[in-house]
């Protein structure tokens, strides 16, 4: 009664490791990981968008922070419109 215990014991025992074994040699081969997806990146701006000499000159000229104080109005008050 013994013997035939551990033969059943056995027998399962080398039964799911040969199954184990046999699925691993008949699997298909895992499949490569897929690449990640390319992420956006700015693009260098083209000569055409750069601000040209004329450009810089146009806003140099109307920078008018100082405007009243160049004026010759310092004193003037200066209402708010609704």
């Amino acid at each position: 009664m013994r013997k035939e215990l551990l033969l059943i014991v056995a027998a399962a025992t080398f039964g799911l490791a040969g199954g184990y074994a046999w699925s691993a040699l008949n699997a298909p081969p895992p499949k490569a990981p897929r690449h990640a997806r390319a992420a956006f990146m700015p693009l260098p701006s083209s000569p055409e968008e750069q601000p040209s000499a004329s450009d810089t000159e146009w806003t140099a000229s109307a920078d008018d922070t100082n405007a009243v104080v160049a004026a010759g109005n310092a004193d003037a008050n200066v209402e708010e419109s609704p």
